[in-house]
């Protein structure tokens, strides 16, 4: 009865969708989030400090990492605690971990191609 029912309607969105509904409410999220942010001046990059263009490669970050934190609950929904980056920006800082920050030869080295991180890797370079 009732299952099959929400199950019939499930597939009807899914059909004229395109996609699960889920993943849509997802996507229309983050596009309305990426646009609030541009109307707000709050799309740069936390990471590289540059114009976060496309809605593709916006995410959410958090400022300091949450999980096996002492309060993962309340640093992963603390407002203060979010910011916006790049999707490979903020990827990169979670595999480098926050003790290399762009800019920063390091950075540079495990691949950051941000312009503050290639002035780093530029002005090292002229070091030698």
């Amino acid at each position: 009865g009732t299952n099959l029912l929400v199950l019939g309607i499930k597939q009807e969105k899914t059909r004229q969708l395109g996609m699960d509904p889920g993943t849509a409410s997802n996507r229309l999220k983050k596009t309305l989030l990426f646009e609030f942010a541009k109307k707000l001046d709050m799309h740069w990059c936390y990471q590289c400090g540059a114009e976060i263009v496309d809605c593709d490669k916006f995410t959410v970050e958090h400022k300091t990492p949450w999980l096996h934190s002492e309060d993962p609950k309340g640093l992963f929904f603390d407002i203060d605690n979010i910011a916006f980056s790049h999707k490979v920006c903020n990827y990169r800082a979670a595999r480098l971990g926050k003790a290399n920050p762009c800019p920063s030869t390091t950075a540079y080295r495990y691949g950051c191609r941000c312009e503050g991180c290639k002035k780093a890797q530029s002005e090292a370079r002229k070091k030698y």
